[in-house]
């Protein structure tokens, strides 16, 4: 098998394009991705920081006034009126939204700049701001009838953003949508509880970790991220060395030797392990010592990184042997070509290379761990968050049970002696 793998790891030496995609391209993604996304991995809000334009339309101070003196025609007790009255002054909207900007929990996240309405147009035109809220005519009006009565259709918020995709976009949009259900879950409570008024809405929130250790940041992230996702394309390029050692008649003459066929095989699959277990220690390695990723005197770290890493990459060499097989019984370079196309951003994605899947149905996130690199990727988190043996049980298990169904597959595809192709 030596004189096998001295073989297949000259022939990736040799292949420079391939060893750029596997070396060079998941580090600029690990630069590109965690320099636009630093700070909203760890809690740090500056990168999500937008100039909104704070459009009012609506006379405030008249409305509450149009307000009370309702309240005071409606004949109900001294007492009550005077309750009403005062809820209808504390509980305006259109002012709890402004503190709600402006608060302290935002840390000036959404600085308000108050614009005319035309004004507003054109620097959302421009560009020169991000976003417009607009507070409607009749808005204060209709919310507190709604809010102490109960009786109208309500009213709504208008935002406009230069960019609806974008993050910012996104949060400020959260952000509203949170204010107007949190005042509105508080004003039906109020009505079902007695009449009692409402004093206030709170929106209350931050970025939280479970435990005591600092949270995952971009580059961490994209670096785990972007290693167990580009270790892949090993399986890949070893199958497509494969297919063209069968056009060149290797394998036929390894067929014809006295050599057992299972040794090319072997090969094939400890060749990727040692590539990939080559390339992660680069890519931890140069993050580490470029983008201080993560610690470099931490022995008790990086042990349990060079487990994963080692489970990960004998999982990688058995995806390896199991393409190579199919590959020389096609006897084609469509099954590389495949995965490298399409199956490896679908592993990717499953996986949680590009995004985190909590978010997803959970039939995903399943999906998701039970492919290498996604349970990867859950050892070498659960391992950075809290390095205890026993966070790895359940990713390395996984791991470890995909690798044995990839090379029991790949044992019982392989041509053996004597089968003519």
């Amino acid at each position: 098998m030596g004189a096998f793998l001295v073989k297949d790891i000259m022939l990736l030496l040799r292949d420079r394009s391939e060893l750029l995609v596997l070396l060079a391209m998941p580090f600029l993604l690990i630069a590109i991705l965690g320099f636009s996304l630093r700070g909203i991995f760890s809690g740090d809000l500056e990168a999500l920081e937008m100039d909104v334009a704070f459009v009012t339309l609506d006379d405030e101070a008249q409305a509450v006034e149009a307000i009370q003196n309702e309240i005071d025609a409606m004949g109900i007790p001294q007492a009550d009126a005077e309750a009403l009255k005062q809820a209808a002054a504390a509980i305006s909207p259109q002012t709890m939204l402004v503190s709600l900007l402006e608060s302290e929990n935002l840390d000036g996240l959404i600085p308000l700049q108050n614009m005319e309405q035309a004004q507003a147009a054109e620097g959302l035109e421009e560009e020169t701001v991000d976003a417009v809220i607009t507070i409607p005519d009749g808005f204060t009006e209709a919310a507190l009838r709604n809010m102490l009565f109960g009786s109208g259709d309500g009213t709504e918020l208008q935002m406009l953003a230069a960019d609806l995709t974008s993050p910012q976009a996104e949060v400020l949009n959260s952000i509203l949508e949170e204010f107007v259900g949190t005042v509105n879950f508080e004003a039906a409570i109020s009505r079902l509880a007695g009449g009692e008024t409402v004093t206030g809405a709170e929106v209350a929130g931050g970025v939280e970790t479970i435990t005591a250790r600092p949270p995952i940041s971009s580059f961490q992230y994209y670096t785990i991220g972007m290693a167990v996702m580009f270790v892949l394309f090993v399986g890949s390029t070893i199958a497509s060395q494969a297919n063209l050692e069968q056009k060149q008649m290797v394998f036929d003459r390894i067929l014809l030797s006295d050599r057992p066929p299972l040794l090319y095989l072997g090969s094939k699959a400890l060749a990727a392990s040692l590539i990939v277990l080559v390339q992660l220690i680069l890519l931890f390695d140069l993050s580490s010592l470029i983008f201080r990723t993560f610690s470099a005197d931490s022995w008790s770290f990086w042990f349990g990184v060079a487990i994963i890493s080692v489970v990960l990459a004998a999982a990688v060499g058995c995806l390896a042997a199991l393409m190579t097989s199919l590959t020389l019984r096609l006897q084609s370079d469509a099954v590389p070509s495949i995965f490298s196309g399409g199956v490896i951003a679908l592993m990717a994605f499953l996986g949680g290379s590009f995004m985190p899947m909590g978010g997803t149905p959970e039939i995903l996130q399943t999906i998701g761990n039970w492919t290498p690199n996604g349970a990867a990727m859950s050892a070498y988190f659960s391992w950075l968050l809290e390095p205890e043996a026993g966070n790895l049980a359940g990713p390395l298990t996984r791991i470890g049970i995909t690798a044995l169904l990839f090379l029991l597959v790949a044992l019982a595809v392989f041509p053996k002696k004597g089968e003519v192709l």
